[in-house]
């Protein structure tokens, strides 16, 4: 058995430099994996679920100072596998 387990890709980059603290990331977010304390003005937003992004963009779109990047992994963006295969045998 292999005892290293590969770290999860973090889909979401915040830039603290540019980050207003808003809390606008978490409220968007529809996988919740986006935690921010409202009333703590001083610490930025934490990626609690990495790997249960869905990586649809809302979080990125709502910044205000655009403060956050969604980064897709290699896999995602080189992906050479058919749409057929990806969704399976459809049963008509």
């Amino acid at each position: 058995m292999n005892d290293h387990t590969a770290a999860a890709h973090n889909p979401i980059k915040i830039d603290a430099d540019r980050c207003v603290k808003c809390v606008l990331c978490d409220w968007i977010c529809p996988g919740d994996l986006i935690y921010k304390d409202e009333n703590e003005k001083t610490t930025l937003p934490v990626v609690r679920y990495p790997d249960e992004c869905w990586y649809c963009g809302l979080c990125q779109s709502i910044c205000p100072t655009d403060a956050i990047t969604v980064v897709f992994p290699e896999k995602m963006l080189h992906n050479q596998t058919d749409v057929a295969t990806l969704l399976g045998k459809v049963v008509k």
